[in-house]
């Protein structure tokens, strides 16, 4: 199948233009000027990737972009701009735009972006497939885990282990992220006495603590935009989704009561029980200074780290509202050390 190419512009001359560079080197192009027709030509030739003006009558390319990404949230976007709109510009690319070229268009420069947009749809897609392919195995995984390995532990870890690797890829998290709290969780938790199965139990629930995204429709969890409120109605039911996989899997009973509580807070104010205090199961209290720590040093898509200081610090802020004051310093102190930041 062809590539196929949408061209956006209010001035008919520079659509044909384009058309006719792109379909030279072998794309399939198609190409309106009246930008509220836009979306309706979108939907009928289902593109690859989309070129747009940015300032343009009655739609924008802004309002272009939101339309066509709700719609296919993998289509690559590339702006024209002028260039006192560069900040715009940049501005798109955060909301999820690949590139944006200065008006007149330069050629070389046209098809540079275009190429590397197409290379990153083909990357996306190709993860995409690889997502699946692990989602089945977790599928596959599970339905022997219930039948074969009730009573045989030592066997779990290398399950458990492909369960989280997927989990932290469909996340699209920092890799290692879902091992990586596990550690830590277990070790803080071993440091105030913790042992044994309980142990056991909440490495596995941290292990697993996003297990529920499983569940969660990828226009949510991939969104390049804010949620709106009942997308995070739906987020927020994730510990509830997790609990129900982990509950039917006898020998993650225990683990399951930290997935479902992983977002609740001390003072009550978290989901989805508003659970506070002692409520909260040890594991998941512990869990939650883990987490929030891992989340602030190591870089996400949303965040830029911090020093493990500045994260304590941070936890320290929060002791009391979100964080259990008594395990808060116990945890601090057991981390610094063993992160390298």
């Amino acid at each position: 199948m062809s590539v196929r190419i949408l061209v956006v512009d209010d001035e008919p001359e520079i659509v044909s233009f384009i058309r006719e560079l792109l379909q030279h080197r072998g794309y399939e192009t198609r190409g309106v000027s009246d930008s509220r027709e836009a979306v309706a030509e979108f939907d009928s030739f289902h593109p690859d990737a989309c070129i747009f003006d940015f300032r343009m009558p009655h739609v924008t390319g802004s309002m272009l972009l939101s339309a066509v990404k709700e719609k296919d949230p993998t289509v690559e976007v590339v702006f024209l701009t002028a260039e006192d709109e560069t900040s715009l510009a940049v501005d798109m690319m955060k909301r999820g735009a690949s590139d944006y070229l200065l008006k007149p268009v330069e050629l070389n420069q046209l098809s540079l972006a275009v190429n590397r947009a197409l290379e990153h749809r083909r990357l996306v897609k190709e993860n995409e497939a690889y997502r699946l392919h692990l989602e089945a195995l977790v599928a596959e995984k599970t339905a022997a885990l219930n039948d074969a390995l009730r009573s045989l532990t030592h066997v779990h870890s290398a399950t458990l282990e492909a369960l989280s690797t997927a989990l932290d890829f469909r996340d699209q998290s920092t890799s290692g992220h879902s091992r990586r709290v596990a550690n830590l969780t277990a070790g803080a938790a071993r440091s105030m006495g913790i042992e044994g199965n309980a142990l056991i139990q909440i490495e596995h629930g941290a292990l697993l603590h996003d297990v529920g995204k499983l569940k969660i429709p990828d226009s949510i969890l991939w969104k390049p935009g804010p949620l709106t409120e009942a997308e995070w109605d739906t987020m927020r039911r994730h510990p509830e989704y997790g609990k129900d996989f982990l509950d039917g899997i006898e020998f993650l009973k225990g683990a399951a009561e930290l997935v479902f509580s992983h977002h609740e807070t001390f003072d009550g104010t978290g989901y989805p029980r508003q659970l506070a205090g002692d409520a909260i199961t040890f594991g998941a209290r512990v869990f939650a200074i883990v987490d929030t720590v891992d989340a602030m040093i190591y870089k996400r898509p949303y965040n830029t780290p911090v020093t493990f200081q500045a994260a304590a610090d941070e936890v320290r802020r929060c002791t009391g509202t979100q964080f259990d004051p008594a395990i808060a310093e116990p945890t601090l102190e057991y981390l610094e050390g063993r992160i390298s930041k």
